[in-house]
């Protein structure tokens, strides 16, 4: 199905709509690790660092997405996202001794962002 003219594809709004649920859950940590890294951690303050870098990344990379420009940096930010959660995800089962079922979620998010720009009419749309 085709959309309208100069409007997106509904797989881009999909993809944007999943990347901006990613982006809220990395920016929650980062302001974590950042306030913990003003208080004197300074691994906390690099991991929180890290988390926003990738909020962001995460929140132009749909704009660029949403504008048909670019679809790569997504893809990118998606796939390290995928590494991020799946680490998070490890270090629960191992550490704690549970899975952490908010990990398996937005591990399930990242893929799904990945998935989705990677579809052939999202990279027609922004091509």
């Amino acid at each position: 199905m085709t959309a309208p003219a100069g409007r997106p594809p509904t797989t881009v709004v999909a993809a944007v709509a999943l990347a901006a649920i990613q982006a809220l859950f990395c920016l929650l940590p980062g302001l974590s690790g950042l306030s913990y890294g003003l208080a004197g951690s300074i691994g906390a303050f690099v991991v929180g660092g890290l988390y926003l870098f990738l909020s962001a990344a995460t929140v132009y990379g749909s704009v660029q997405l949403f504008r048909g420009r670019d679809a790569r940096l997504l893809q990118v930010v998606g796939l390290v996202l995928v590494a991020v959660w799946l680490v998070n995800l490890v270090l629960a089962v191992v550490l704690v001794g549970t899975v952490d079922v908010l990990s398996v979620l937005l591990l399930v998010l990242a893929v799904g962002v990945v998935v989705t720009t990677r579809r052939p009419e999202v990279r027609a749309f922004a091509a």
